[in-house]
């Protein structure tokens, strides 16, 4: 009891407050909205230096990982060769490149007329030309990756004499691991999808896929800018080539860029239907139920919501880009969905309005509407914006700027509904006193006075009315619905049974899902799928194997020479074969290479090293160039490294799996090594997400649970928000696997969100039930429904409309988007109207009797 006493000392207090700003409201309504526009407009203008981020590995990979820590090392003790002397295993990045993956219409490749087309693709790709700024041509070999002085085409064995010549004598013998025409190796398969063997399995007879690289050097960006022009010829080329043999898709090292680039803005045409919904709904649902008077009709109201939103959003948007917070492609769904977020406050405030009808003067309503509506936006912003701002501390770019983009723009929404917003409420109630028409302003009669003037049914209809006089008059008919439905649902002992076993059976289900929950984001979830992009990243992640080449990179000063160093190197090698996740026989060892030549002395480490120098610089061995560092003095090497391949994984779980196991492996080795791929930087998204998703989400909880403690003060109260809030998100977490949504950078500002959306709805149920002056549990449950019911409805829906058109959007990730806050918001608003109702009703805090005769003096003498 004593809680509850508190509890209404403080909404007493903080609604004192509110209750003194509506006022000062009321008498400064133009200034207020003057300056509120002014600041917006001057804020806005920062939309000028918006600058986009397209780079998926910044944007999509998480910042201060291991692999780019290792990656740095690498750099920083092996030069870039890719110029002269090109090795796809010694990259520190991603390659760049431009690639065509083919496929034969008659299902197998083992062909030669399919291959001498394949042949004549990559020949018309080679004489490709380009033109700079200066009109000077740009060919495929001024920026080629060189291997043995030739540009650097992996898979073009295909169309090798000698590979023909077996291809008609049906004895094709194709090794995973081999080296091209050029001489440049090949460590992963160019074949993929499904091969066909003869009785033997020695000979190769079918092919499904071959991938035909075209591989760019790396070791200065004058070669990108160069590339990045002939890559647009490329594309004019692919996308115009028919054939009756093959089907092709195609890519390049920049095209998941463009791709995310057309993303940025978003779907222009969507985003217009969204605006058109939330107008025509804000307008639908401020229509008076008093339909034809003229006087009491809130429409305009609907339009000055949505134009508050509108304008918090560019406002936001701006603020964000001067202060150099970078667009990123997921935020081009902000705008679809904070255009809900916007109105929901615009629904309370309303609401509140409507209780405040029983006052006299504007200055009077505006008071006990703020006084009413003030401390559930405050809390539910305060906690949207906590729970965003706790994901503005992700080491992933997308999660980082687009819950700072969010959090700012939810901060002006909550500015300008207390600011311009509730200036127009102040407005529109002036009009309504003055007995003015809700469109033209002009002062108008009574339907009554209009009907005794003699004025037709028309006229009385159009031009007469009245001011409402209570709730029911100033509300709409959809406002009267939760209030009328829900307490009928949730008040019966039936239908409260029933409740709960649903909830029951969707907290397992949501349960089950998280255990099950992948993890991973793959590159077809980025593009659209009418991009030839996406056909390309289709083929090449599910037909082509996953396997990546991982380094072992040795540093600190070894003896090479000893038999100790060869030890310590081939347990290395032998400990990743054993394992389940790396290939049981592929190696590329330069000491063991090495040892095998004629060129290795091991009398003396200097003997050796004078050995190793005529080994790396003897054409047949030269692709060991870059394996080894030798000092300034040439008396030690300091660093060098091996080559492992993983095996063929399943999925991203086990990429991310293996590149764990390669650095337990480094880690209990006994030279001093670590495991490096350059892949490994987009692996460790694999790994990185649960916990940075764990952690963002927990740290949204405790900010959901010390706001509520705030505002709110009741242990019953913040326990119940708090497991609202908890099942909610593990509702949509687990769901997730049901649609086969991975868990990755974009579902964790899912996570985020359903965090700020969930304390939105179950904040203004349980606070509506505790300034309730009822005094039984399921009628203080039933004046909450009545109060907070129609906002939480309008809220959901407002937010659903926002979000709806993008089921139809042409991105997966914005399509995934509109899928997931549909789960937040349903499973919000079942919690908030449904299953806390049910709570509520049966072991809800009661009302303090103290409070309750104070509240009953301070009516009297109000009367």
């Amino acid at each position: 009891m004593k809680c509850a006493k508190f509890y209404e000392c403080v909404e007493e207090k903080i609604g004192g407050v509110f209750s003194s700003y509506g006022r000062f409201v009321s008498r400064h309504a133009w200034k207020i909205i003057i300056i509120t526009v002014i600041v917006n407009a001057g804020l806005g203008v920062g939309m000028l230096k918006l600058k986009s981020d397209i780079d998926t590995g910044n944007v999509y990979y998480p910042t201060g990982s291991q692999a780019r820590k290792d990656k740095a090392k690498v750099e920083g003790i092996f030069p870039d060769l890719s110029g002269s002397n090109y090795n796809s295993l010694q990259l520190t990045e991603e390659a760049q490149w431009a690639r065509v993956i083919v496929r034969s219409k008659s299902g197998n490749l083992l062909k030669r007329l399919e291959l001498e087309e394949v042949q004549d693709i990559a020949e018309h790709i080679l004489n490709i030309t380009a033109t700079d700024e200066n009109g000077a041509a740009i060919e495929f070999s001024d920026f080629c990756a060189i291997t043995h002085t030739q540009c650097a085409v992996e898979g073009d064995l295909f169309w090798d004499t000698d590979f023909l010549l077996a291809v008609d004598n049906d004895n094709v013998t194709y090794p995973e691991f081999t080296t091209t025409k050029a001489g440049t190796q090949s460590y992963v398969s160019d074949i993929g999808g499904k091969q066909t063997f003869d009785a033997t399995g020695q000979y190769l007879t079918g092919v499904e896929f071959i991938k035909i690289s075209f591989t760019i050097r790396t070791d200065g960006s004058i070669f990108e800018d160069k590339a990045t022009k002939w890559v647009d010829k490329f594309n004019e080329y692919m996308d115009t080539y028919t054939s009756n043999r093959l089907d092709l898709a195609y890519g390049h090292f920049k095209s998941l860029d463009e791709e995310l680039d057309k993303n940025v803005s978003g779907d222009i045409t969507l985003f217009s239907i969204t605006f058109t919904l939330m107008i025509t709904y804000a307008c639908f649902t401020t229509l008076s139920s008093r339909c034809t008077d003229q006087v009491g009709q809130r429409m305009m109201l609907g339009f000055a919501g949505i134009f508050a939103a509108g304008l918090a959003i560019l406002t936001g948007f701006g603020f964000c880009a001067a202060i150099g917070v970078e667009f990123v492609s997921i935020v081009g769904v902000l705008p679809f969905l904070l255009i809900g977020i916007g109105i929901d406050d615009m629904f309370i405030l309303l609401s509140g309005l409507s209780e405040a009808q029983t006052k006299t003067t504007v200055e009077d309503k505006m008071a006990e509407t703020l006084r009413i509506s003030g401390v559930g936006i405050t809390i539910t912003s305060l906690t949207d914006l906590i729970a965003f701002m706790a994901g503005a501390g992700s080491s992933f770019v997308a999660v980082k700027n687009f819950c700072i983009y969010t959090g700012v723009t939810v901060i002006f929404c909550y500015i300008n509904n207390v600011t311009f917003f509730a200036s127009c409420l102040a407005i529109n109630e002036r009009r309504v006193e003055g007995n003015r028409h809700f469109l033209t302003c002009r002062r108008i009669k009574t339907k009554e006075q209009l009907s005794n003037d003699g004025a037709s049914t028309n006229v009385v209809m159009c031009c007469g009315g009245t001011p409402p006089t209570n709730r029911n008059e100033a509300e709409g008919y959809l406002d009267r619905l939760p209030r009328w439905l829900v307490p009928k649902i949730v008040l019966k002992t039936p239908f409260k049974v029933i409740i709960i076993f649903l909830f029951i059976g969707y907290l397992a289900a949501a349960i089950y899902g998280c255990i099950h929950m992948k993890q991973g984001l793959l590159l077809t979830n980025l593009v659209n799928e009418d991009s030839y992009f996406y056909k390309y990243s289709k083929w090449d992640e599910e037909q082509f194997p996953r396997q990546t080449p991982v380094s072992f990179v040795i540093h600190g000063s070894y003896e090479y020479s000893k038999s100790q160093t060869k030890n310590m190197i081939d347990n290395l090698i032998s400990e990743t074969h054993s394992n389940k996740y790396f290939d049981n026989v592929f190696k590329v060892n330069w000491l063991e290479s090495y040892g095998n030549s004629v060129h290795y002395d091991n009398v003396s480490e200097t003997a050796f090293i004078t050995g190793v120098y005529k080994f790396i610089t003897d054409p047949r061995y030269s692709r060991f160039e870059n394996d080894v560092v030798i000092d300034s003095t040439n008396q030690s090497i300091t660093a060098s490294r091996v080559y492992v391949l993983s095996a063929k994984l399943d999925d991203s779980q086990d990429e991310g799996k293996m590149m764990l196991e390669a650095r337990a492996i480094a880690d209990a080795a006994t030279i001093n090594c670590f495991a490096f791929s350059p892949y490994f930087v987009a692996f460790e998204q694999y790994v990185a997400i649960l916990g940075q998703s764990l952690q963002s989400v927990g740290i949204a909880l405790a900010a959901v649970f010390v706001i509520t403690c705030i505002f709110m003060p009741h242990p019953v109260l913040i326990l119940f928000v708090t497991i609202a809030v908890t099942m909610i998100m593990v509702g949509v977490f687990g769901f997730m696997f049901y649609i086969d949504v991975t868990l990755s950078a974009i579902t964790m500002i899912h996570l985020i969100l359903s965090v700020g959306f969930s304390i939105d709805f179950t904040a203004h149920i349980c606070h509506g039930y505790m300034i309730s002056r009822s005094k039984t549990r399921e009628e203080r449950v039933s004046s909450s429904i009545d109060k907070t019911g129609a906002p939480i409805f309008h809220g959901a829906i407002s937010s659903l409309l926002g979000i709806l058109v993008l089921f139809w959007a042409k991105s997966y990730i914005f399509r995934t988007f509109g899928i997931v806050m549909s789960f937040v918001l349903l499973f919000g608003i079942t919690h908030a109207l449904l299953l806390l109702p049910v709570v509520l009703s049966w072991i809800g805090p009661l009302r303090h009797n103290s409070v309750e005769k104070k509240q009953s003096m301070t009516d009297i003498k109000q009367k």
